[in-house]
């Protein structure tokens, strides 16, 4: 503490002795304190312009950032319209490959609600028997078959999905034509839905991942509609037969859009599966 008093009075001890200089002794050191904090004061408006200089530097760099990243942004949205038109141009292209397997006569529909007791088994859609749905009729998207209309109010209808247990489908392999019956197993235990191909002859010509078709036997079903793919082969109980689990084409879980194939479409109204009774 008194080392700080000594040094501020020998500062304004110092300060009073310069003030009382004659004017020439004055002018001296003052030219003499100048030019020792021109050096100093120099290099601070060196530091400061360059200061200012990396400042509008980081500026314009930030303004560049955001440029760029607007043209990234315009670049995404651009790619992800460009996929959502793919994807469009193939559902359109499957659409015009069920109206040649299924004919013209399709209703267009939207699923509703989904049954909340297993959502393989049955769905609600948005148009009923003031649209031309009836019970019976088959239920496609783009991907393959859905299932079958099982009930019908006026202005909406449930779908059986085929892999219920209640469904059963003549199909057959689309390579080498063995024919079969298509039957849901629903639920298995990893939680997804698969069907199973019954009465396949022993000798069949049969390959993992061979695509399944509808058959077009019984009328209900047109014929060509795919079904799904063989996953697993194996011999039944009575050793007559092999049968093999098929994954279905279409993901019913993420179905939303689907048609419904009225009569004068390629089917004939029959029954081939659910609701009422298990025919082949």
């Amino acid at each position: 503490m008194k080392f700080n008093i000594i040094l501020l009075a020998l500062f304004f001890a110092l300060v009073g002795v310069i003030f009382s200089l004659p004017e020439e002794k004055t002018a001296s050191v003052s030219s003499t304190v100048r030019d020792a904090f021109a050096v100093p004061q120099a290099g601070l408006r060196r530091a400061a312009a360059w200061i200012k200089s990396v400042g509008a530097d980081n500026a314009a760099l930030a303004h560049e950032n955001m440029l760029l990243r607007a043209r990234i942004e315009q670049l995404n949205n651009a790619a992800r319209q460009n996929m959502n038109i793919h994807e469009e141009n193939r559902k359109l292209r499957d659409m015009l490959r069920l109206k040649e397997v299924a004919g013209s006569n399709l209703i267009a529909a939207r699923l509703l609600t989904r049954n909340v007791n297993g959502w393989w088994r049955t769905a609600r859609i948005d148009k009923g028997a003031g649209d031309g749905v009836a019970a019976g009729m088959p239920v496609i998207n783009h991907e393959g078959l859905i299932g079958q209309i099982v009930e019908v109010s006026g202005s909406s209808s449930d779908v059986l999905f085929l892999t219920s247990p209640k469904v059963r489908v003549a199909a057959r392999l689309a390579r080498s034509g063995v024919f079969g019956i298509v039957r849901g197993l629903g639920e298995s235990l990893e939680g997804d839905a698969r069907c199973r191909m019954d009465f396949i002859v022993k000798d069949a010509d049969i390959n993992r991942a061979d695509q399944v078709i509808t058959s077009g036997l019984g009328g209900v079903y047109p014929e060509g509609l795919v079904i799904g793919y063989i996953d697993e082969v194996r011999m039944d109980s009575s050793g007559l037969f092999r049968q093999a689990e098929v994954a279905p084409a279409a993901d019913l879980r993420m179905i939303d859009l689907v048609f419904v194939v009225a009569p004068g479409g390629g089917g004939n109204g029959g029954r081939e599966a659910g609701g009422n009774g298990d025919k082949r």
